[in-house]
């Protein structure tokens, strides 16, 4: 139940809230999430979640954490699920350009699991992903994920030239992309601009 987002819904109620106890429980897991232990790290963000069941770092904690495992199994079931604790957390910062950033991207990558399935309804994920892209943007231009998420958006949606442009503002902040993805988009563009 441990490492489930919030224990799978189980919660004892003879726990007292506990910001502080909340926000140190929060810090640990995402050192853990950093450190690629997600098992660990939801263990710490459902502790920051019983201690405070408003802290949105644990909402956040807890999509980031499911959009991780959808990489790797039920891929719409757990983006799903991330984005619907991401979007709680979003509720609850108000305004955070990374927690945006990090729902775009799960949108961005529910929406091409549902285009590659074909099915239907993948276009509404792309665009909630480009207002999020967008929001963000108008809070932080300096942050390299910003960029690099949006580029990919922009490759799902086979609007090359746009991905590459977000790819070289992203590297030009100093990120470093993953090179199959950046071969991927000059092939890609390639194939586009000689047709």
């Amino acid at each position: 139940m441990n490492e489930i987002p919030m224990y799978g819904g189980q919660h004892n109620p003879q726990v007292e809230e506990n910001k502080e106890f909340s926000n140190n429980a929060a810090e640990l897991g995402w050192k853990y999430y950093d450190k690629g232990d997600y098992d660990t790290a939801i263990k710490r963000f459902n502790q920051a979640w019983m201690f405070d069941r408003n802290n949105y770092r644990a909402y956040w904690g807890f999509g980031v954490i499911m959009g991780a495992r959808a990489m790797k199994e039920n891929p719409k079931e757990n983006l799903e699920e991330s984005i619907k604790y991401l979007e709680k957390a979003n509720e609850l910062a108000k305004d955070n350009p990374r927690l945006m950033v990090d729902l775009a991207y799960s949108e961005t990558m529910l929406g091409a699991f549902l285009k590659n399935d074909k099915e239907e309804n993948f276009q509404a994920h792309f665009d909630k992903a480009r207002n999020l892209y967008e929001g963000s943007e108008k809070l932080d231009k300096n942050y390299p994920l910003l960029y690099s998420n949006w580029s990919i958006l922009n490759f799902f949606e086979d609007k090359c030239i746009e991905a590459k442009e977000k790819l070289d503002i992203a590297k030009k902040l100093g990120f470093k992309p993953q090179p199959g993805y950046e071969k991927d988009l000059n092939e890609k563009l390639a194939a586009t601009i000689g047709k």
